[in-house]
């Protein structure tokens, strides 16, 4: 009753006469900004290149208007991806149901004009987005985003824990439920499972997180948070949607999503271990299917908490790989995410340099990460394959074998995601060779990261001997300076590098990171 009640208040505030639902393009984040600083626009989802928003006095420069008074009524609102194959059908099928507010080639956007009416179902991966009014983008809600590179060489050994013995029987018994639609049994039976595999793990705090439904009942996402050591109100966020969907009969959903969730679940299992600064929370959320509707909900709760969310790092379908093409993922997330991105592909580089990571776009659909970019948080999606994703999706044969065929890929997404997670949130007791802290130090190395040669200069009186180590304690090569001198690093692989520098006196470490 206290979640309705909440909606309640909140849809009212924005209620009011002359207000007006607008779509508008825009080119770069700084347009947006512009557009909401006096406060007479509220975003609600930005996509690529239009937004969605309500426009409380005029209508702004280039918009279009789509619906007054929006939020005065039992109306609801949706963006629909269209296939590309067959985008004429589609949206004559959508027209004779719904009243059509805007479409072109890629999209349309739809009413719904009451609870009773049935919500559009999607017609491609993630092609189903509720425009709702409690998501209201907030450019700079991270105050303190730097994402620096730092090296821990306990990640190494973390992602060594990633194990196909322990996420492959998740993806298939979340594949026996035959459907977890948001509101069949089977979804609440899986939720329940989840919340148990959570609980398995003393460490986390578990809690299942009901949200508004407007079309009968679904289940509820489930959320487990790993308490930072350091700074507990700053947040690291991995999520995945454990519903799933399917045109005709069964809707096992292995790769769409049973994958993702089994994957968030395995990096619960390994993070729970450790201890870090910053807190991580593990989100398992329902109704992505028809709208992402639980992530909407946990995005924009967290917004209006002030939580502190450094970035969310999105799950959803990691298992197929094409026609044996090289383990790669495809980097789906909007323009203003772009500094976590450029972080993802830079940790990557040190910990997996043989996996590609390609900038792409999803010619339609959506996922999670789109409800915390909406809410002002930084949002991304490594994507399996952008077009080649699995053609099983959203049928009876998305299953383990012809949908869900790669484990080893799924092992390679959960690793690269384990490596973002744990550099943002920063292990609390690193284990390994860890530098030492010099004042003063008696080499300069710089720069570092280094990608081709790097420098040494040494502040020192007497000349130093300096002897690299690879990560593992193996010595590479010895060398002394006496004032400065170069080193070609090109034929050495990407990774991190211990520096053993000593004189006479005293011996003192530093870590050298290569990045390619």
């Amino acid at each position: 009753m206290k979640i309705y009640a909440l909606l309640l208040g909140l849809l009212v505030t924005v209620s009011a006469t002359g207000q007006q639902l607008v779509l508008k393009s825009y080119t770069n984040t700084h347009e947006i900004e512009t557009l909401t600083a006096p406060g007479s626009v509220s975003v609600h989802h930005a996509g690529r290149d239009f937004i969605i928003a309500t426009a409380y006095d005029k209508l702004p420069s280039g918009a279009i208007s789509l619906r007054n008074d929006p939020w005065n009524s039992d109306a609801g609102y949706f963006l629909v991806w269209l296939p590309e194959d067959n985008s004429r059908a589609a949206l004559n099928q959508l027209a004779d149901q719904y009243k059509l507010l805007y479409s072109d080639a890629g999209k349309a956007i739809v009413e719904v004009k009451s609870l009773s009416q049935p919500i559009p179902k999607p017609y491609v991966h993630g092609g189903i987005v509720r425009i709702s009014a409690l998501s209201s983008w907030e450019p700079g809600l991270v105050e303190d985003s730097k994402y620096v590179i730092d090296t821990f060489p306990a990640i190494y050994g973390l992602m060594a824990m990633v194990d196909t013995g322990e996420f492959m029987p998740s993806i298939r018994h979340l594949e026996e439920y035959g459907t977890r639609f948001c509101e069949s049994p089977q979804a609440v039976e899986a939720q329940n499972w989840i919340k148990a595999k959570f609980e398995e793990y003393p460490e986390l705090d578990v809690e299942l997180q009901a949200f508004p439904y407007w079309y009968g009942t679904s289940s509820d996402n489930v959320i487990a948070k790993l308490t930072g050591k350091v700074d507990p109100d700053q947040y690291i966020v991995v999520g995945a949607h454990y519903d799933s969907f399917s045109w005709v009969g069964d809707a096992p959903g292995a790769d769409d999503n049973a994958s993702g969730t089994a994957a968030v679940l395995e990096l619960a299992r390994i993070l729970s271990q450790f201890e870090f600064e910053k807190s991580i929370v593990f989100c398992t959320f329902s109704a992505e299917e028809v709208g992402l509707i639980g992530s909407e909900y946990y995005a924009s709760q967290a917004q209006a908490l002030g939580m502190d969310i450094l970035g969310y790092f999105n799950f959803d379908m990691t298992g197929y790989r094409h026609q044996n093409d090289p383990i790669h993922t495809d980097m789906i997330a909007p323009p203003s995410a772009i500094e976590l991105v450029n972080f993802y592909k830079e940790v990557a580089a040190i910990y997996l340099p043989d996996f590609g990571i390609f900038d792409a776009q999803l010619s339609g659909g959506d996922s999670d990460h789109t409800s915390f970019n909406n809410n002002g948080y930084m949002g991304i999606f490594p994507f399996e394959d952008v077009p080649n994703y699995s053609p099983y999706i959203h049928t009876g044969q998305d299953l383990v074998g012809p949908s869900v065929n790669s484990p080893e890929m799924a092992a390679t997404f959960i690793q690269a995601n384990l490596a973002s997670v744990v550099s943002l949130s920063h292990p609390h007791d690193p284990v390994g060779i860890e530098q030492d802290d010099h004042n003063p130090p008696m080499l300069y190395v710089y720069p570092n990261p280094a990608k081709s040669v790097v420098t040494f200069r040494v502040n020192n009186t007497d000349p130093v001997k300096v002897d690299l180590f690879s990560i593992n304690g193996k010595k590479i090569t010895s060398f002394r300076i006496s004032s400065e001198m170069k080193f070609d690093i090109t034929s050495y692989p990407a990774g991190i590098y211990v520096l053993r520098v000593s004189d006479s006196y005293n011996t003192q470490h530093h870590r050298l990171l290569i990045a390619r």
